[in-house]
C-alpha cells in the first residue's frame, strides 16, 4: 500500500516497487495506452492505489520508457503535462468550498463502533417486536460520495441482507479468470459498455435461485445505471430479482465534492477519514490514503452523468409500483439510517400484510401476522409445507404455532456457545472481555477449549467411537438404551479397541453407547440412527425447525476426513442438524494471506497477514475479524477442490495465487454447547500474497479486507480479543506461532501449543 508522506519525498529516495506504483499512475495521466501493449512487463502490473510524491517529470518519463518500448523518447514524454490531483495532506483537502458551504452544520459522520450499535439497537428494540419479517430485496441509489457505503452495512446488520456490489461481482469474475468475467474484461478493454444480459445472468445467479441472498433477502448497490437495465429487474423474465423496495440516498453537489475531494482512508483499518468532519488521529497520518480518481474533473463528470440517468430509472420503479424514497444525507448518517429502517420495515410488514391472504389459502382461517412471518422465514425446507413438521396427534393450528416457538428460541449454531445460560449478549461480550483482559494469547485459546470431558459418553459403531453424547441426550436416550436394539451400552471392559476403552474409562459413568448393535451395514444403521434423531425431536431435544433432511456421512474418529467418492465408505449417514447433539466432528478450512516486508525481500518472515472483516448481514459472528478465507468443509468436495472454491469466491484471488497455496496443517478444539460437545478440526493452509495484490470479495460475505502488521495483529489477539471470530483467532494465532512470531517466553506457551492440537478421540 503507498502512503503519502506529509513531507513528499523525491524520487530517489523510493523504493522501486513504491515508483512502480507512480509509473501506473502516470501512465493513466500520460494515456499511453500503447505503451502497454508492447510491453509484457507492464501487462503483468495491476494499479492498486496512488501516491501524491514530488517526482520530476523526467524521472517518470525515464520510468515509463525503461518499462516500456526501446525507441521511446524521454525528451517528447518529459515535454507532456502531468494531470495529477492536488497534493493533500491529512490537513489539507485539496478542494477549497464557497466559505458559505465549507460547514455543513446538520452534517457528521459517526465512528464505526457506533454506526454498529445503532444499527444492533434498531434491530433490538424495534424490529424484536414485530412479527418475523420476511426477507426483503432492496436496490440502494445515490450518486458520488452520497452515503451508500456508509448506509449499506447499517441496512445489512439490522435487516440481515446481503449487501451486493455488481463492481464487485464483476471484479471477482475477472479477478479469478472465470468465462464471464474474461468476456467483460474484453468488453470493457474496448471501451464498450457491458451487455444488460451479461450482468443479469451475473445477478441472477448470485441473487436467485437457493442461494443465500435469495433465502435471506439482499442490498444491491451500484445497479441499475441504466433505463434498460431498471426495466430489466421489473419485467417479467428476470421476476426473481424485483425489488420490495428502492431507497435513494442524496446529497447537494456543494457537500458530495467537498466530502469526496477530501476524504481519505486508514490503509491499515479501512476507516475512511476528512479533515473538517472526521478528523484522522495524528498517530495514523502515515497510513493515510487518497483515491486517485477523487478529482474535481472526475467528481464533476460523475456527478453530470448520476443526474442525467437517475430520474429516468426512478420513473421506472414509480411505473412499476415498487415503493421508492428519496431520503436526504446531507446530515448525521444515523438520522438516515433510521429513517430508511424504518422505511424498510413499513415495506417488510406491508409483504407481509400482502402475503396473508395466500398463506391462509384453504386453511379456512385468517392467519396472524406471527405465523405468516414464521413460514416465510428462510428454511432448506418449505416452512410453508408444514406438514413434515407436525405430530401425529397435533392438528395444523398449533403445528404452526409450535413451529414458530421453536423458530425463535433456536439460536443459529455455535453463537450460544460461548455465553452462559440467561445471559444476554452484550453481557456474555463484557464478561468474555473481562475474562481475556489478561493480556495473554493462551486466553484465547483456553476459550475454544471448555469442556470437562468426563461428563460425555463415547458414542461407537462397532467398537470405533464415532461422537460423543452429553448427559442431556443420554437421559433422552434412556428407552432406547432399555431396549437394547437401537443403541446399547457398552462397559469399557469389553470394547477390544484400545482406544474406545480408553475414552469410555475416562467418562464418569465408565461406558460407551454403540449405535445399531445388530445392523448389517451402513444402510440398516442409518435407519436406526434416523430413528433416534425423530426420538430426541419429538422430546425437544432437537428443535424440529432445525431439522435439514440432509443426511452426511459419518466415519470413525480413526478415519478422519472422508470425502465422498474417496473409495471409504461411510459407517452410517445421519440427519446433518443432529451432528452435534452426537458430537460428531466437524471440519472447516482457513487460508492465512501472508505479506514480506517489501524492504527484505529474500526474508520469508511475514510482516502482516490479510484479515478480512465478516459481513453484517451474516447469522453467525456479524462484524468479527476472521481469515483471508475461510469455510466450512463439504463431504462432496476434497480439502483442497474446498480451498480453491473458497478463495474464488470469497476473495477473488488469481489461479496462480490458489496454486501457491501450502497446506500448514491443522487446529483442533472442542467444547461443551447445550447440544453437546462440539469438536472441529480445521485445515490451514498459508499462502504468501503477491505486494499490491488485494482479496476482493465479490460475493457479500466480507465488509471489508485489511492488510494488518504482525504486531496490530498480535496487540488485537491480546487487547481486543471479542472482535474475533472464536476460532479464527485460534487460526491466527497458530499462524503466528509456526511463524516463530510468538516466542517462547509467552505465559503458558507449552499449554498454547498443546490446545491448539487437540485430540479429536
Amino acid at each position: 500500500i503507498i502512503r503519502p508522506r506529509q513531507s513528499p519525498r523525491s524520487a530517489a529516495s523510493l523504493p522501486r516497487g513504491l515508483m512502480i506504483h507512480i509509473l501506473l499512475s502516470s501512465v493513466l495521466s500520460f494515456g499511453l495506452v500503447p505503451a502497454i501493449t508492447r510491453s509484457s512487463r507492464l501487462r503483468r502490473l495491476r494499479p492498486v492505489c496512488d501516491v501524491y510524491a514530488s517526482v520530476s517529470d523526467r524521472e517518470v518519463a525515464e520510468l515509463l520508457c525503461d518499462a516500456s518500448a526501446d525507441d521511446c523518447d524521454v525528451a517528447e514524454l518529459e515535454q507532456r503535462p502531468m494531470r495529477l490531483p492536488p497534493p493533500r495532506t491529512p490537513t489539507r483537502a485539496g478542494y477549497v468550498a464557497d466559505p458559505s458551504l465549507v460547514s455543513w452544520a446538520p452534517f457528521t459522520y459517526a465512528e464505526p463502533y457506533v454506526r454498529r450499535s445503532a444499527a444492533r439497537d434498531y434491530a433490538r428494540t424495534t424490529l424484536s417486536k414485530l412479527p418475523p419479517l420476511p426477507p426483503l430485496r432492496v436496490v440502494l441509489m445515490g450518486g458520488v460520495a452520497a452515503g451508500k457505503g456508509t448506509i449499506a452495512p447499517m441496512l445489512s446488520q439490522a435487516f440481515r441482507v446481503r449487501c451486493i456490489g455488481v463492481g464487485e461481482l464483476l471484479r471477482g469474475e475477472t479477478r479469478a479468470r472465470r468465462a464471464r468475467g474474461v468476456e467483460a474484461s474484453h468488453v470493457m478493454a474496448a471501451g464498450v459498455l457491458l451487455p444488460d444480459e451479461l450482468v443479469l445472468q451475473l445477478l441472477g445467479e448470485r441473487l436467485g435461485g437457493g442461494t443465500d441472498a435469495s433465502r435471506n433477502g439482499w442490498l444491491l448497490d451500484g445497479f441499475p445505471r441504466t433505463t434498460s437495465q431498471a426495466e430489466a429487474l421489473v419485467g417479467g423474465s428476470w421476476a426473481e430479482l424485483r425489488p420490495d423496495a428502492v431507497v435513494l440516498v442524496e446529497r447537494p453537489d456543494e457537500l458530495a465534492r467537498e466530502f469526496a475531494l477530501g476524504r481519505c482512508c486508514d490503509s491499515a483499518t479501512g476507516q475512511t477519514y476528512h479533515p473538517v468532519y472526521a478528523p484522522a488521529p495524528a498517530e495514523i497520518c502515515e497510513r493515510l490514503v487518497w483515491r486517485v480518481d477523487d478529482t474535481s474533473d472526475a467528481l464533476n463528470r460523475r456527478l453530470s452523468d448520476h443526474k442525467r440517468s437517475v430520474e429516468a430509472i426512478v420513473g421506472v420503479f414509480e411505473s412499476a409500483g415498487i415503493p421508492l424514497r428519496r431520503f436526504d444525507n446531507a446530515r448525521s448518517e444515523l438520522e438516515t439510517f433510521g429513517e430508511v429502517a424504518d422505511f424498510l420495515r413499513s415495506v417488510a410488514m406491508g409483504k407481509l400484510e400482502a402475503a396473508r391472504s395466500d398463506l391462509a389459502g384453504g386453511r379456512g382461517r385468517k392467519m396472524s401476522l406471527d405465523e405468516v412471518g414464521a413460514a416465510m422465514q428462510p428454511s432448506p425446507a418449505d416452512p410453508a409445507d408444514v406438514a413434515p413438521y407436525c405430530f401425529l396427534d397435533e392438528d395444523e393450528e398449533e403445528c404452526l404455532s409450535r413451529f414458530q416457538r421453536e423458530r425463535r428460541r433456536s439460536a443459529p449454531d455455535d453463537v450460544d456457545a460461548f455465553c452462559g445460560a440467561g445471559e444476554s449478549e452484550g453481557e456474555c461480550v463484557i464478561r468474555y472481555k473481562e475474562e481475556a483482559g489478561r493480556g495473554e494469547l493462551l486466553a484465547a485459546v483456553q476459550r475454544c477449549n471448555s469442556y470437562a470431558l468426563r461428563e460425555f459418553t463415547p458414542l461407537l459403531v462397532g467398537d470405533e467411537q464415532v461422537g460423543w453424547l452429553n448427559p442431556t441426550v443420554l437421559e433422552a436416550l434412556t428407552t432406547q438404551l432399555a431396549v437394547g436394539r437401537a443403541c446399547e451400552h457398552v462397559e469399557a471392559s469389553m470394547l477390544r479397541s484400545e482406544a474406545a476403552a480408553a475414552a469410555a474409562g475416562q467418562c464418569e459413568n465408565g461406558f460407551a453407547v454403540r449405535i445399531a448393535p445388530g445392523a448389517s451395514g451402513a444402510k440398516e444403521r442409518s435407519e436406526f440412527a434416523a430413528a433416534l434423531v425423530e426420538e430426541l425431536v419429538e422430546d425437544g431435544v432437537i428443535p424440529r425447525s432445525k431439522l435439514r433432511h440432509e443426511l452426511q456421512d459419518v466415519h470413525p474418529f480413526s478415519a478422519g476426513f472422508v470425502a465422498a467418492g474417496g473409495g471409504v465408505a461411510p459407517v452410517l449417514r445421519m440427519e446433518r442438524a443432529s451432528m452435534i447433539y452426537f458430537g460428531v466432528p466437524s471440519y472447516g478450512v482457513h487460508v492465512n494471506g501472508w505479506v514480506r516486508d517489501p524492504r527484505r525481500p529474500s526474508s520469508r518472515e511475514p510482516c502482516a497477514m490479510w484479515v478480512a472483516t465478516r459481513s453484517m448481514s451474516k447469522a453467525t459472528y456479524p462484524g468479527l475479524l476472521d481469515q483471508m478465507v475461510a469455510g466450512g468443509q463439504p463431504t462432496a468436495l476434497t480439502f483442497d477442490e474446498n480451498v480453491r472454491k473458497e478463495c474464488e469466491e470469497e476473495a477473488s484471488l488469481p489461479p496462480e495465487v490458489i496454486a501457491a497455496i501450502e497446506p500448514a496443517g491443522s487446529v483442533s478444539y472442542r467444547y461443551a454447547t447445550p447440544k453437546g460437545l462440539s469438536t472441529k478440526v480445521l485445515m490451514t493452509h498459508d499462502v504468501e500474497m503477491p505486494q499490491g495484490l488485494q482479496p476482493l470479495c465479490s460475493d457479500g460475505e466480507v465488509e471489508q479486507f485489511r492488510l494488518l502488521p504482525i504486531a496490530e495483529v498480535l496487540r488485537s489477539l491480546r487487547e481486543d480479543l471479542p472482535v474475533w471470530k472464536p476460532n479464527s483467532a485460534l487460526v491466527a494465532i497458530d499462524f503466528l506461532v509456526r511463524h516463530r512470531l510468538v516466542s517462547e517466553s509467552e505465559p503458558g506457551y507449552a499449554e498454547l501449543v498443546r490446545l491448539l492440537r487437540q485430540r479429536v478421540s
